[in-house]
């Protein structure tokens, strides 16, 4: 029998929802959708100011990455803004938007290219986690084209100091975590928490035996020529090393070349080398932000009689010199396990990746994209499936010979 004719009880009335002013007030009056990245510049600039992010939510990196790598990639600029009951600007997600048959999802921009993925959230509001889905669930509508989800991966729980809003109460961990190190006031103390006096012995008669053959020199790229030096040394020990354990080169792509060479040409990139005599045999770019420089990536040459001599320690050793020298207090290597790291990072930074459904596809999508973010991390916490998938990819490698 239907239960709209069962006897016994009655159905109990709706709850009425409250009246306005007893609802929590949320952070934002109202939300607007950048879907052209100028039209966002003004808010971006203004909220830049006071909100806590690293290098990879500036605008400056936004531009390239969109006009390279996204465009190469079919991403579209989603930039959402949430504005107070002023019209000020106190929310900034920066997003691509995506289309993968038959799914629309954004993601923040930057891709794998970025390793720290943060919102812009002013520091005088305070946001739950009903407020951000709120916040996206409106973003979501306000799109041209209506979005299905929100998949974001790599978020920091933290950045300076500052909770990330994103993060909820029991936020699903990321594959890999990020490495990062403090910075005193000097470059020795740094050294010194890091290295017994029988390691930096056998890194100085590293450093004597390739001073013994040429000068050994560490400076950072300035003109287009030295970026140019710098780049080309980097590919080519790029293509070396990834062909020699059969893994894809993620930077050998046109789109990519053009991004890393215009991030450096606009001085959004920094080029560290480490030059032996004229022969470049190291090479490090990172992002210089406000208070940290973070690492984007490192190459170091392959020959047995430079690699001996460990060209790549030497070269994280010459610019956290550096950057100590600059007065920065965080340098980071970003994200992904490598016993380099564990050597020069004594801060290891959890991340977190979050889903956000707004339509039914999306709720599919956003619970694959979690799925399958997990199944990543357990591979990566176990030796017997990381070497296996290790590999795999060198047979895969080989097969496309």
């Amino acid at each position: 029998m239907p239960l709209a004719s069962a006897p016994a009880r009655s159905p109990s009335p709706r709850r009425a929802p409250p009246p306005a002013a007893c609802r929590p007030a949320r952070p934002f009056a109202r939300v607007e959708i950048c879907e052209a990245l100028e039209d966002a510049r003004l808010a971006w600039t203004a909220i830049a100011q006071e909100a806590p992010a690293s290098p990879y939510q500036s605008f400056d990196f936004a531009r390239v990455w969109f006009a390279t790598i996204g465009a190469a990639e079919g991403a579209t600029p989603l930039i959402v803004v949430a504005r107070d009951a002023a019209g000020q600007p106190i929310a900034l997600l920066p997003l691509a938007r995506f289309k993968r048959w038959p799914l629309r999802f954004a993601t923040f921009l930057g891709g794998k290219d970025s390793n720290f993925n943060l919102g812009l959230f002013r520091s005088d509001g305070a946001w739950s986690r009903d407020d951000v889905a709120a916040l996206l669930a409106a973003a979501g509508k306000r799109a041209t084209t209506r979005l299905d989800a929100f998949l974001f991966g790599n978020q920091p729980l933290s950045w300076r100091g500052r909770a990330n809003p994103l993060a909820g109460n029991k936020p699903q961990p990321s594959p890999s975590f990020a490495y990062a190190s403090a910075l005193p006031g000097e470059f020795s103390a740094w050294l010194d928490a890091r290295a017994s006096k029988e390691a930096k012995k056998k890194m100085r008669k590293k450093r004597a035996r390739l001073e013994a053959t040429a000068p050994l020199l560490h400076s950072r790229a300035g003109g287009e020529q030295e970026i140019d030096r710098a780049l080309a040394a980097f590919h080519a020990e790029r293509r070396t090393r990834t062909e020699a354990i059969g893994a894809p080169d993620p930077y050998a792509s046109a789109a990519a070349a053009e991004f890393l060479a215009r991030l450096a040409r606009e001085g959004v990139l920094e080029l560290h080398t480490l030059t032996h005599g004229e022969r470049v045999i190291a090479v490090f770019g990172a992002l210089p932000g406000a208070e940290r420089l973070s690492g984007l990536f490192i190459g170091h040459e392959s020959d047995p009689e430079i690699a001996r001599s460990s060209p790549g320690e030497i070269m994280v050793q010459a610019v956290v010199a550096d950057a100590v020298a600059r007065g920065f207090a965080e340098f980071d290597l970003g994200v992904g396990e490598a016993r380099y790291k564990n050597e020069a990072c004594e801060i290891v930074e959890p991340l977190f990746d979050s889903a956000f459904a707004v339509t039914a596809k999306g709720r599919l999508a956003a619970w694959a994209f979690l799925a399958a973010r997990g199944a990543k991390r357990r591979v990566k916490r176990s030796p017997r499936l990381k070497a296996l998938l290790a590999r795999l990819r060198r047979l895969s490698g080989r097969s496309g010979d």
